[in-house]
């Protein structure tokens, strides 16, 4: 499987001519990359270090305060970082995993979700902490909780989870206000539903819509957070991971109320038309032509007035569920993965700059929404970062209730990735087929199920 997968990106490599000429460095392959394989990369040079630091966060929302504020304390250590933005799509991603397969220079990087971080580690993009961990005592699980054995890869941890990450809707308050309806707290399909009609007004170009789900980025990846807050964090798997779900009611309905939104009550974008449209959270949220959208990352977007200027308030929902009993977790989990390229010529200081991020640095992400899960950042800072610049814009009733941690919440983290990267491939496919109407629900999930089993045999 890695051999395989090695041969497909470094194929992408040479079509796209991303790196060309960079392909004489040293492969490294191979599950079990650990800080002693990668020593022998590790720079002589005993003058100023560069980490070169690559994440999808645009630097004015967090990335480049962290950059400043590590540069300054490191300035008179030897260490210094510069950080690239990759954009966090199918492209983006692509163009980050050929340059770490390539030998570029990345020293660090940050991954978005447990199947991205699985392809990297088995596929020797990432290198094993462990003996990095033991040399330092670094108590991962005490200071950032006993959640973060679920990040492990074969048991092995090949990253930092550095943000908690809780899952909610936008919306805009002044349309909820204007229609007379309450910011909901708990909501069924059935209503969230009802609520869409009655946002939704106009026609043509002057339209707004309900819901914008976003689907031309990710087709599954939205509506699944809405199963998962009845499923857990394996929606795709039946219980020990030997059979996919794709038979279970709870997904099904999930994706037909998208369906339903989309293409029967006309109170959301078709998936066609987000396409064909390119529209974005930003394009549809910020300009007043869609009440909800999906992700509560897009509050770094509702804080960039210049970019996207607007007056009216963001306010925070919780997914709706198809009943109120069904609501048995809270949408959320680890997120921002940071990781060692196990190329780096600088693996010490890389090491050195991770150990900073995770349990400093990673309080300025909050002015993008993003709240760091180490137990030593100061809370205070963090709810400070988080609102700074953009008090009159967010609703923080609603944020500090749905997005900080309470503790005792039971979160959907994720514990099987048997052939996940596959299996989210199928299910996009047939996803995508249903929501175009190219098939109906029960074919497309028969289908889903038929050929993702296939690969747990």
């Amino acid at each position: 499987m890695k051999r395989k997968l090695v041969s497909i990106i470094l194929v992408a490599v040479l079509c796209t001519s991303l790196l060309a000429g960079c392909g004489a460095k040293k492969e490294t392959a191979g599950t079990n990359v650990t800080a002693d394989d990668a020593a022998d990369n590790k720079s002589s040079n005993k003058d100023m270090v560069t980490i070169r630091f690559w994440g999808g966060v645009p630097p004015e929302t967090g990335p480049q305060d962290v950059v400043d504020r590590f540069n300054e304390e490191y300035k008179d250590k030897g260490i210094q970082v510069e950080y690239e933005r990759y954009v966090n799509d199918d492209q983006g991603n692509l163009k980050l995993e050929t340059s770490l397969l390539a030998g570029s220079d990345i020293d660090v990087y940050v991954s978005y979700g447990t199947y991205k971080m699985q392809k990297r580690a088995e596929g020797g993009m990432a290198l094993d902490l462990s003996e990095l961990m033991t040399r330092d005592n670094f108590d991962y699980e005490g200071m950032f909780g006993s959640d973060v054995k679920a990040d492990y890869i074969n048991g092995k941890p090949y990253s930092i989870a550095s943000v908690i990450t809780k899952g909610t809707l936008l919306l805009n308050k002044d349309m909820f206000d204007a229609a007379g309806i309450a910011i909901p707290t708990e909501w069924t399909f059935d209503e969230f539903r009802e609520v869409c009609k009655k946002l939704t007004k106009g026609e043509g170009q002057d339209k707004v819509y309900g819901m914008f789900w976003n689907t031309q980025q990710n087709i599954t990846e939205y509506w699944l957070y809405l199963a998962m807050q009845t499923l857990g964090g394996n929606p795709l798997y039946k219980e020990g991971g030997k059979e996919t779900n794709f038979d279970n009611d709870v997904l099904k309905k999930t994706a037909e109320l998208v369906y339903n939104t989309m293409n029967v009550d006309k109170t959301a974008p078709t998936h066609v038309d987000s396409i064909t449209q390119k529209l974005t959270q930003e394009s549809m949220f910020l300009t007043g032509h869609s009440a909800m959208i999906v992700g509560n990352w897009a509050i770094r977007s509702v804080k960039d007035k210049e970019q996207y200027p607007h007056d009216f308030v963001t306010a925070y929902a919780p997914y709706p569920v198809i009943s109120k009993d069904q609501r048995n977790y809270v949408y959320g989990g680890l997120g921002d993965e940071i990781s060692i390229n196990p190329k780096s010529e600088n693996v010490d200081a890389a090491w050195e700059f991770v150990k900073w991020y995770t349990q400093d640095g990673v309080s300025s992400m909050a002015a993008g929404g993003r709240i760091a899960l180490c137990n030593k950042v100061d809370k205070n800072v963090l709810a400070e970062s988080f609102s700074k610049g953009a008090e009159d814009l967010i609703d923080m009733d609603s944020a500090k209730a749905l997005v900080f941690p309470v503790g005792g919440e039971k979160l959907t983290i994720p514990t099987i990735t048997t052939s996940l990267p596959e299996i989210q491939k199928i299910l996009a496919e047939e996803t995508e087929a249903y929501f175009t109407d190219q098939k109906d629900l029960d074919t497309a999930f028969a289908d889903a199920k038929s050929r993702s089993d296939e690969l747990l045999k």
